[in-house]
């Protein structure tokens, strides 16, 4: 192919993406641009999260109690947020999800030993559920069906692109700092903590509340209770779908604690390997999650979760029987397959209700999620001690093809669902 060939073709893709992002509304457009902005804010930080906590006297065991109150804090939280996002509007939790991240940094960088880390990791929770509640309303009102899945593969392709340069950026700031210490990793939150704060600025200039229909005085009415239950007459797919949600959760939050540690211990990965498999994981999902998104808003979501899943499996097949780094990398790199298929069937939660349920709902799915989230690591630990590391790759395979992919083929197909 000549020069200029390639050239116009490159032109061309550039163009077909400036179009669908122009194709949007407003909202969308703001949120993809935090999403990215705060992408890189947490690149710089989010190696170093778990030394830094150490540092200031954690053991190991609290380490990981840290993280289980963070998500039993996100799912409690998760269906009371989305009522009141329902009832009272996006814009003003939206902004308050983005100041209380603020917060969080700011309680990080001061942080006088770990018991602090606690309070930091309890605010990150309230806000990036508040956060994750907000952006699905904007993608369910500022999308039409046949871009949701591009748009929301395109959010995350912008948030991966962002994070491929903070962490050498951090590598750097931490060795002038003074090394990987407290003292070396502490500015790293002074500095999201200001950049969160621009952020926020940005927002409450540019997002408008959306235009979309709110609950009715009759709603307002009613009990917190009641205000969920309207959700569930208006499909008998939903309590289905929760179950989908919640086991499309399980298996990640399973294998992922423990995925470089068994590429280091049992098949003796270094850090470049390590670094590798990260590196072709992000590369892979820069190359198919906005194809393959664009491929859901075409041919239907559950197509392409079919076609992705697989692929998935494949990726912890190679890494349980690799004998090698170049199957360790290709390994890492399958594994954003299992992203991509996520977002696919992201799509098909927001279109299961309509707009101005999305805060309750995304805040039940949130919840069980949640609840999900909090013992997988501790089942995934027991699996690796109790009966083998590479059964907590291999488990999850026949948890998905046997519950969660039986169940999603009851679901009807939601691209064309009025």
């Amino acid at each position: 192919m000549k020069i200029e060939e390639i050239a116009y073709a490159s032109k061309e893709i550039v163009a077909r993406i400036e179009g669908f992002i122009k194709r949007p509304k407003r909202n969308y457009r703001v949120a993809i641009m935090r999403a990215a902005a705060s992408s890189f804010l947490l690149g710089l930080t989010s190696q170093y999260n778990s030394i830094y906590t150490v540092a200031l006297g954690a053991s190991k065991i609290q380490l990981g109690s840290i993280s289980s109150i963070g998500n039993g804090v996100s799912a409690l939280i998760s269906a009371p947020l989305g009522w009141l996002v329902d009832r009272y509007g996006l814009k003003r939790f939206y902004l308050m999800g983005i100041g209380l991240t603020a917060g969080a940094m700011l309680v990080y960088a001061t942080a006088p030993d770990w018991k602090a880390i606690i309070v930091a990791v309890f605010i990150m929770s309230l806000s990036m559920r508040l956060i994750g509640t907000g952006c699905s309303v904007i993608c369910a009102d500022s999308l039409e069906k046949k871009d949701r899945a591009t748009g929301q593969n395109l959010c995350g392709t912008l948030q991966r692109l962002s994070a491929l340069l903070s962490p050498m950026i951090a590598a750097f700031l931490v060795t002038a700092f003074g090394g990987i210490s407290v003292k070396g990793i502490r500015p790293l939150y002074h500095i999201r903590f200001v950049g969160y704060i621009f952020i926020l600025l940005f927002v409450a200039a540019k997002l408008r509340e959306p235009q979309r229909m709110k609950m009715s005085e009759e709603e307002g009415e009613k009990s917190f209770t009641r205000d969920f239950r309207r959700i569930f007459e208006h499909s008998s797919d939903l309590r289905r779908w929760i179950a989908i949600a919640s086991l499309t959760q399980f298996p990640m939050a399973l294998t992922i604690p423990f995925l470089p540690l068994f590429a280091k211990e049992v098949k003796g990965a270094d850090q470049f390997v390590l670094g590798g498999m990260a590196t072709a994981s992000t590369a892979i999902y820069l190359l198919f999650g906005i194809p393959m998104g664009r491929l859901a808003d075409r041919i239907g979501r559950k197509r392409v979760i079919y076609l992705t899943t697989p692929l998935w499996y494949i990726s912890n097949l190679l890494l349980v029987f690799s004998t090698s780094s170049t199957t360790l990398i290709i390994a890492g790199a399958f594994q954003s397959f299992y992203f991509i298929s996520s977002i696919v069937t992201s799509s098909m939660t927001l279109e299961l209700v309509p707009v101005a349920q999305m805060g309750r709902w995304s805040g039940l799915i949130g919840f069980f999620r949640g609840l999900v989230a909090v013992p997988a690591p501790s089942i995934g630990g027991l699996i690796w001690r109790e009966v083998g590391p590479a059964y907590v790759f291999l488990i999850p395979i026949a948890f998905d093809l046997f519950l969660r992919i039986p169940l999603l083929i009851t679901i009807p197909e939601t691209l064309d669902r009025e």
